[in-house]
């Protein structure tokens, strides 16, 4: 007489329990992560940021003036700009510093990227650094704001200016259009750029 053995297993409503708990875990878990991640890398654009204007202020002790920016123009040709050079002043968003804070005295060992900058979708090609202009050479350009609003604009942010995307990746509409600056207490996620300025490290000039 042949004997008989039972096996135990899981019914499918059991299953169907433990796929909604492993669901519902991550739906915490995800969300959390990614907020974790935006955290850390507005840590990091914050940090190179000091380490930039280290390297800025440096320059400007030897060289009696702020380094000089280059940018992307409207028809995607990378261009440095020297004051009094050509140079029109359409707006843009790709702003940078160029190798002359590495070259030929480093001042910096290496100019640091946007960490937020890599999904950005601008003129190409794009320059991820983080943006940044000496404000006196950006208002000495053709087309750029002059007397009292120049003086203005000079008196908010002093003589440069740095812009990092922020979470919502779009660099330099929030700060120059809207006044905007990022801030985590609107969630990791909100709109906003990320602005250092020689005057202030959370101001957000409209230029």
């Amino acid at each position: 007489m042949k004997s008989c053995s039972i096996t135990n297993g899981f019914t499918l409503i059991e299953l169907l329990i433990v796929v909604a708990i492993i669901a519902i875990l991550a739906a915490i878990a995800v969300p959390n992560f990614l907020e974790a991640q935006t955290r850390s890398k507005v840590s990091r654009c914050v940090s190179d940021m000091r380490t930039m204007v280290t390297a800025i202020e440096s320059y400007a002790v030897d060289n009696s003036k702020y380094p000089p920016y280059g940018r992307i123009t409207q028809g995607g040709q990378v261009e440095m700009i020297c004051v009094g050079v050509g140079g029109k002043s359409a707006p843009d968003q790709n702003e940078f510093a160029g190798v002359i804070l590495t070259t030929p005295i480093a001042y910096i060992q290496t100019i640091p990227l946007d960490p937020f900058a890599s999904v950005f979708e601008g003129p190409k090609p794009f320059i991820n650094q983080l943006n940044y202009i000496s404000m006196r050479m950006h208002l000495g350009l053709p087309g750029a704001p002059g007397g009292t609003t120049a003086q203005g604009l000079l008196d908010q942010t002093g003589d440069w200016r740095m812009i990092a995307c922020g979470p919502d990746c779009d660099r330099g509409y929030d700060c120059k259009f809207m006044n905007l600056v990022y801030d985590a207490t609107n969630g990791t996620v909100s709109d906003g750029d990320i602005v250092r300025t020689q005057r202030n490290p959370q101001s957000a000039p409209r230029l």
